[in-house]
C-alpha cells in the first residue's frame, strides 16, 4: 500500500476527500473479449486506469485503503457508477456484456444491496444481463452463506458472474462449486506458453472439460501469441482476451463489433470444425423462444397455440440462454382468473425466481460427450439449449442426443483401423493439412514394419493381425499421453503425429518403439526360427529367400514453430525418400528437419 495515501486519508472523517479524488482521477479503460469461433465482440473487460495519479502503488491498494476507511461500500458504487456510464457510450452496447471485477470483501459489507446496483443500471439504460461481475479467486470470499446468497439475488435478476483468476487463488474447485459461475477466466499465468507446454495443456484440458460438463463458458485470458490463440481454441475455449485481439483502450469508439484478427487466423487455420457440430446440428429442435421483455400474458398465449410444447427456452439480452419456462409450472396461473389478471399485464422479467428454471446450455461446437455429461448431472430433463458464440441457436433433447452420439460413434466407426482400432486415412490426412497450415513445433513420423510380408505368409494372417496389434499397442502405450495423433494408414504402415512440445520428444519416443517391437515381435517366431534369426520364404517374385525377424523402421520429419510453409507433395516427398533410407539401414529411424 502507498503510505502517502495512508497518511493522507488515514481520517476516517475525510472519506468524502478520499472518494473525490477517485472521481478526479480514475478512468476506466475497456478490454475486448472475443468469441474463438467468429471474431465477435462478446463483451469488454473494465480495467480501472488513473490510480497512480491518484497517488496509490496499484489498483489492490484502492480498495484496501477503501477497506481500512470503512468506505469500501461507497467506492464500489462510485466506481461502478463511472464503468457503467461509460460503457452505455459504447455505439454497439447492447451487443455486449460488461465484465466488472468486483472486491470480493464487498459482500461482508453490512448495507450491501444487489437491488442498488440493478438500479443503477437502470439509470444508465442498461440491463441487468448486461453486466458480469468478476469474482477474484485470489480473495478469501469465505464459505459462509451471505456471499452466496448475494450472487443468487444478482442472478435472479439476470445479473451474471465469472470466476476470475482460476487456477491461481487458494480456493480453486470449493468457489467453482459454490458459486457455479456463467464464466472462467483462466489465469494468464497458465496461458503463456501454453503451445509448448504439456502440463499446461493437460491443465486447461481439464479445467475446460469440468466447466463445459458444469454448462460453463471458458475465457482464455492474456492470449498474446498465434500459438497460444490455436492450442486455447483447440482445446475448448469459448471467449478470447489477450493483446494479440487488442490492447485495452480508454477510447469507447475503439471498441469493434468484430475483430478481423481471429477470423484471420481462422482462414489460416484449415482445421475443420469438431464434427459433432455436423451432428448436433442435424439433430436441433429450433424451437422458438421467449425472452426477458416479453409480457406474460404473450407467454400464456406462446403455450395455448402450442399445446404439444411443454416449455420454451427463455432468454436474455442477445439471445443469450439462461433456462426454460414450463408449461406445468404455469398452471396454477394460467388456469386461475385472478393469477391470470395479476400477471397478464407484467413481464416475465419480473418473475424470473418464480417461473425460470436453469437447465444445461452447451455451445454447439462443444464434443457430444460433454453435452451428455452436462444432461447427465443435470436434474433438468427438457434437454440441452445450443447456442453459437452465445446466442441461442435451438434444443437438444434427450431423444435427439442419443441420435447425435450415434451417427458420431458410426463417423467414427467408418473411419477406424477395424484391426487396430485407430484412426484411418482421413483422420491422418486431416490432421496432417490442419497441422501445416498452422505456425507451431511439429513432428510427422511414419513407421513400417519390416520383413511383414514374409512372415505374415510364413505363420498365417493370424499371426500377422497379432504382429500389427502388438505394433499399434507400443504405439499407445509411448506416444497416448501426448498432443497429436496416433493412426494405422493399412496393412503394415502406421502413423504418429506430435504437436508442440511434444513434438521435441518424439524421435526419442519412436526409438524406443522400434527397438521394443524388435525384441517383443521374437515372442512370434518357433523356437527354431527364433535361434537362426531369420526365416525361409519367398520374395515378391516369388523367388525362394531367407529374411531377417520382424523389425521395424520409421521416417521422421521435424518442423520448427517459425518454419517456412511446405505442401503436402514436397512433405510426402521427403518421407518416402527417408522411409527408403530407413528400410535399407533396417529397425532405425531416419529424421529430416524443414527449415
Amino acid at each position: 500500500m502507498d503510505m502517502a495515501v495512508t497518511a493522507r486519508f488515514s481520517d476516517k472523517a475525510k472519506g468524502h476527500d478520499f472518494l473525490a479524488v477517485l472521481a478526479r482521477h480514475i478512468d476506466y479503460a475497456f478490454q475486448p473479449i472475443a468469441s474463438f469461433n467468429s471474431g465477435r465482440c462478446y463483451g469488454v473487460e473494465a480495467l480501472m486506469r488513473g490510480w497512480a495519479k491518484a497517488g496509490f502503488a496499484s489498483i489492490e491498494s484502492v480498495f484496501d485503503q477503501a477497506f481500512e476507511l470503512g468506505l469500501l461500500l461507497e467506492v464500489d458504487a462510485l466506481l461502478k457508477q463511472m464503468a457503467f456510464e461509460k460503457f452505455s457510450r459504447i455505439p454497439h452496447h447492447r451487443e455486449l456484456r460488461l465484465f466488472f471485477n468486483i472486491d470480493n470483501r464487498v459482500f461482508s459489507a453490512p448495507g450491501y444491496r444487489p437491488a442498488a446496483t440493478v438500479a443503477m443500471l437502470e439509470r444508465c439504460g442498461l440491463r441487468p444481463s448486461s453486466v458480469v461481475l468478476e469474482v477474484s479467486e485470489r480473495k478469501d470470499m469465505g464459505r459462509g452463506q451471505a456471499a452466496y446468497e448475494i450472487l443468487r439475488a444478482y442472478r435472479s435478476r439476470t445479473v451474471q458472474i465469472a470466476l476470475d483468476d482460476f487456477g491461481t487463488g487458494f480456493s480453486g474447485l470449493a468457489l467453482l462449486y459454490d458459486t457455479h459461475p456463467e464464466y472462467v477466466k483462466i489465469d494468464r499465468y497458465f496461458i503463456c506458453g501454453i503451445g509448448s507446454d504439456h502440463k499446461k495443456k493437460v491443465f486447461l484440458s481439464h479445467v475446460v472439460s469440468l466447466a463445459k460438463t458444469l454448462g460453463i463458458r471458458v475465457v482464455a485470458e492474456g492470449v498474446e501469441t498465434a500459438a497460444e490463440f490455436y492450442t486455447c481454441r483447440e482445446i475448448g475455449c469459448d471467449l478470447v482476451q489477450g493483446y494479440l485481439i487488442e490492447r485495452p483502450s480508454q477510447r469507447v469508439e475503439h471498441i469493434q463489433q468484430v475483430y478481423e484478427v481471429v477470423a484471420e487466423m481462422r482462414r489460416k487455420d484449415r482445421r475443420r470444425e469438431r464434427l459433432e457440430s455436423r451432428f448436433v446440428s442435424d439433430q436441433l429442435d429450433h424451437a422458438p423462444a421467449i425472452d426477458v421483455g416479453m409480457r406474460m400474458e404473450d407467454i400464456f398465449e406462446s403455450f395455448r397455440v402450442n399445446p404439444q410444447r411443454s416449455f420454451f427456452p427463455f432468454l436474455g439480452d442477445n439471445r443469450q440462454a439462461i433456462g426454460v419456462i414450463r408449461e406445468t409450472e404455469l398452471k396454477e396461473y394460467i388456469y386461475s382468473p385472478y393469477g391470470r389478471d395479476l400477471l397478464s399485464r407484467k413481464k416475465v422479467g419480473d418473475h424470473l425466481d418464480l417461473f425460470v428454471r436453469r437447465c444445461p446450455v452447451a455451445d454447439i461446437n462443444t464434443p457430444i460427450d460433454i453435452i451428455l455429461e452436462q444432461y447427465a448431472v443435470s436434474p433438468s430433463r427438457d434437454g440441452v439449449l445450443i447456442t453459437e458464440d452465445g446466442r441461442y441457436r435451438g434444443v437438444l433433447s434427450a431423444e435427439a442426443l442419443v441420435l447425435a452420439v450415434q451417427e458420431r460413434n458410426l463417423e467414427l466407426a467408418r473411419d477406424q483401423n477395424p484391426l487396430s482400432g485407430l484412426p484411418g486415412n482421413p483422420s491422418i490426412e486431416r490432421f496432417i493439412a490442419e497441422q501445416l497450415a498452422v505456425p507451431a513445433t511439429l513432428t510427422l513420423m511414419y513407421f513400417d514394419l519390416d520383413n511383414f510380408k514374409a512372415f505374415n505368409d510364413a505363420y498365417g494372417f493370424r499371426m500377422g493381425d497379432r504382429a500389427l496389434r502388438m505394433f499399434a499397442d507400443l504405439l499407445g502405450k509411448a506416444f497416448a499421453a501426448f498432443d497429436g495423433l496416433i493412426g494405422h494408414i493399412g496393412g503394415d504402415d502406421f502413423f504418429v503425429g506430435l504437436r508442440g512440445d511434444a513434438a521435441g520428444v518424439g524421435v526419442e519416443s519412436a526409438m524406443r518403439v522400434v527397438a521394443e517391437f524388435r525384441s517383443s515381435a521374437e515372442s512370434l517366431y518357433s523356437d527354431s526360427d527364433r535361434k537362426a534369426r531369420r526365416i525361409v520364404g519367398h520374395d515378391r517374385s516369388g523367388r525362394r529367400a531367407q529374411f531377417p525377424l520382424l523389425s521395424a523402421s520409421c521416417a521422421a520429419v521435424r518442423r520448427a514453430e517459425h518454419s517456412g510453409p511446405r505442401s503436402e507433395h514436397a512433405l510426402m516427398t521427403l518421407i518416402t525418400r527417408l522411409k527408403e533410407e530407413a528400410k535399407i539401414t533396417g529397425n532405425t529411424v531416419c529424421v529430416a528437419s524443414l527449415l
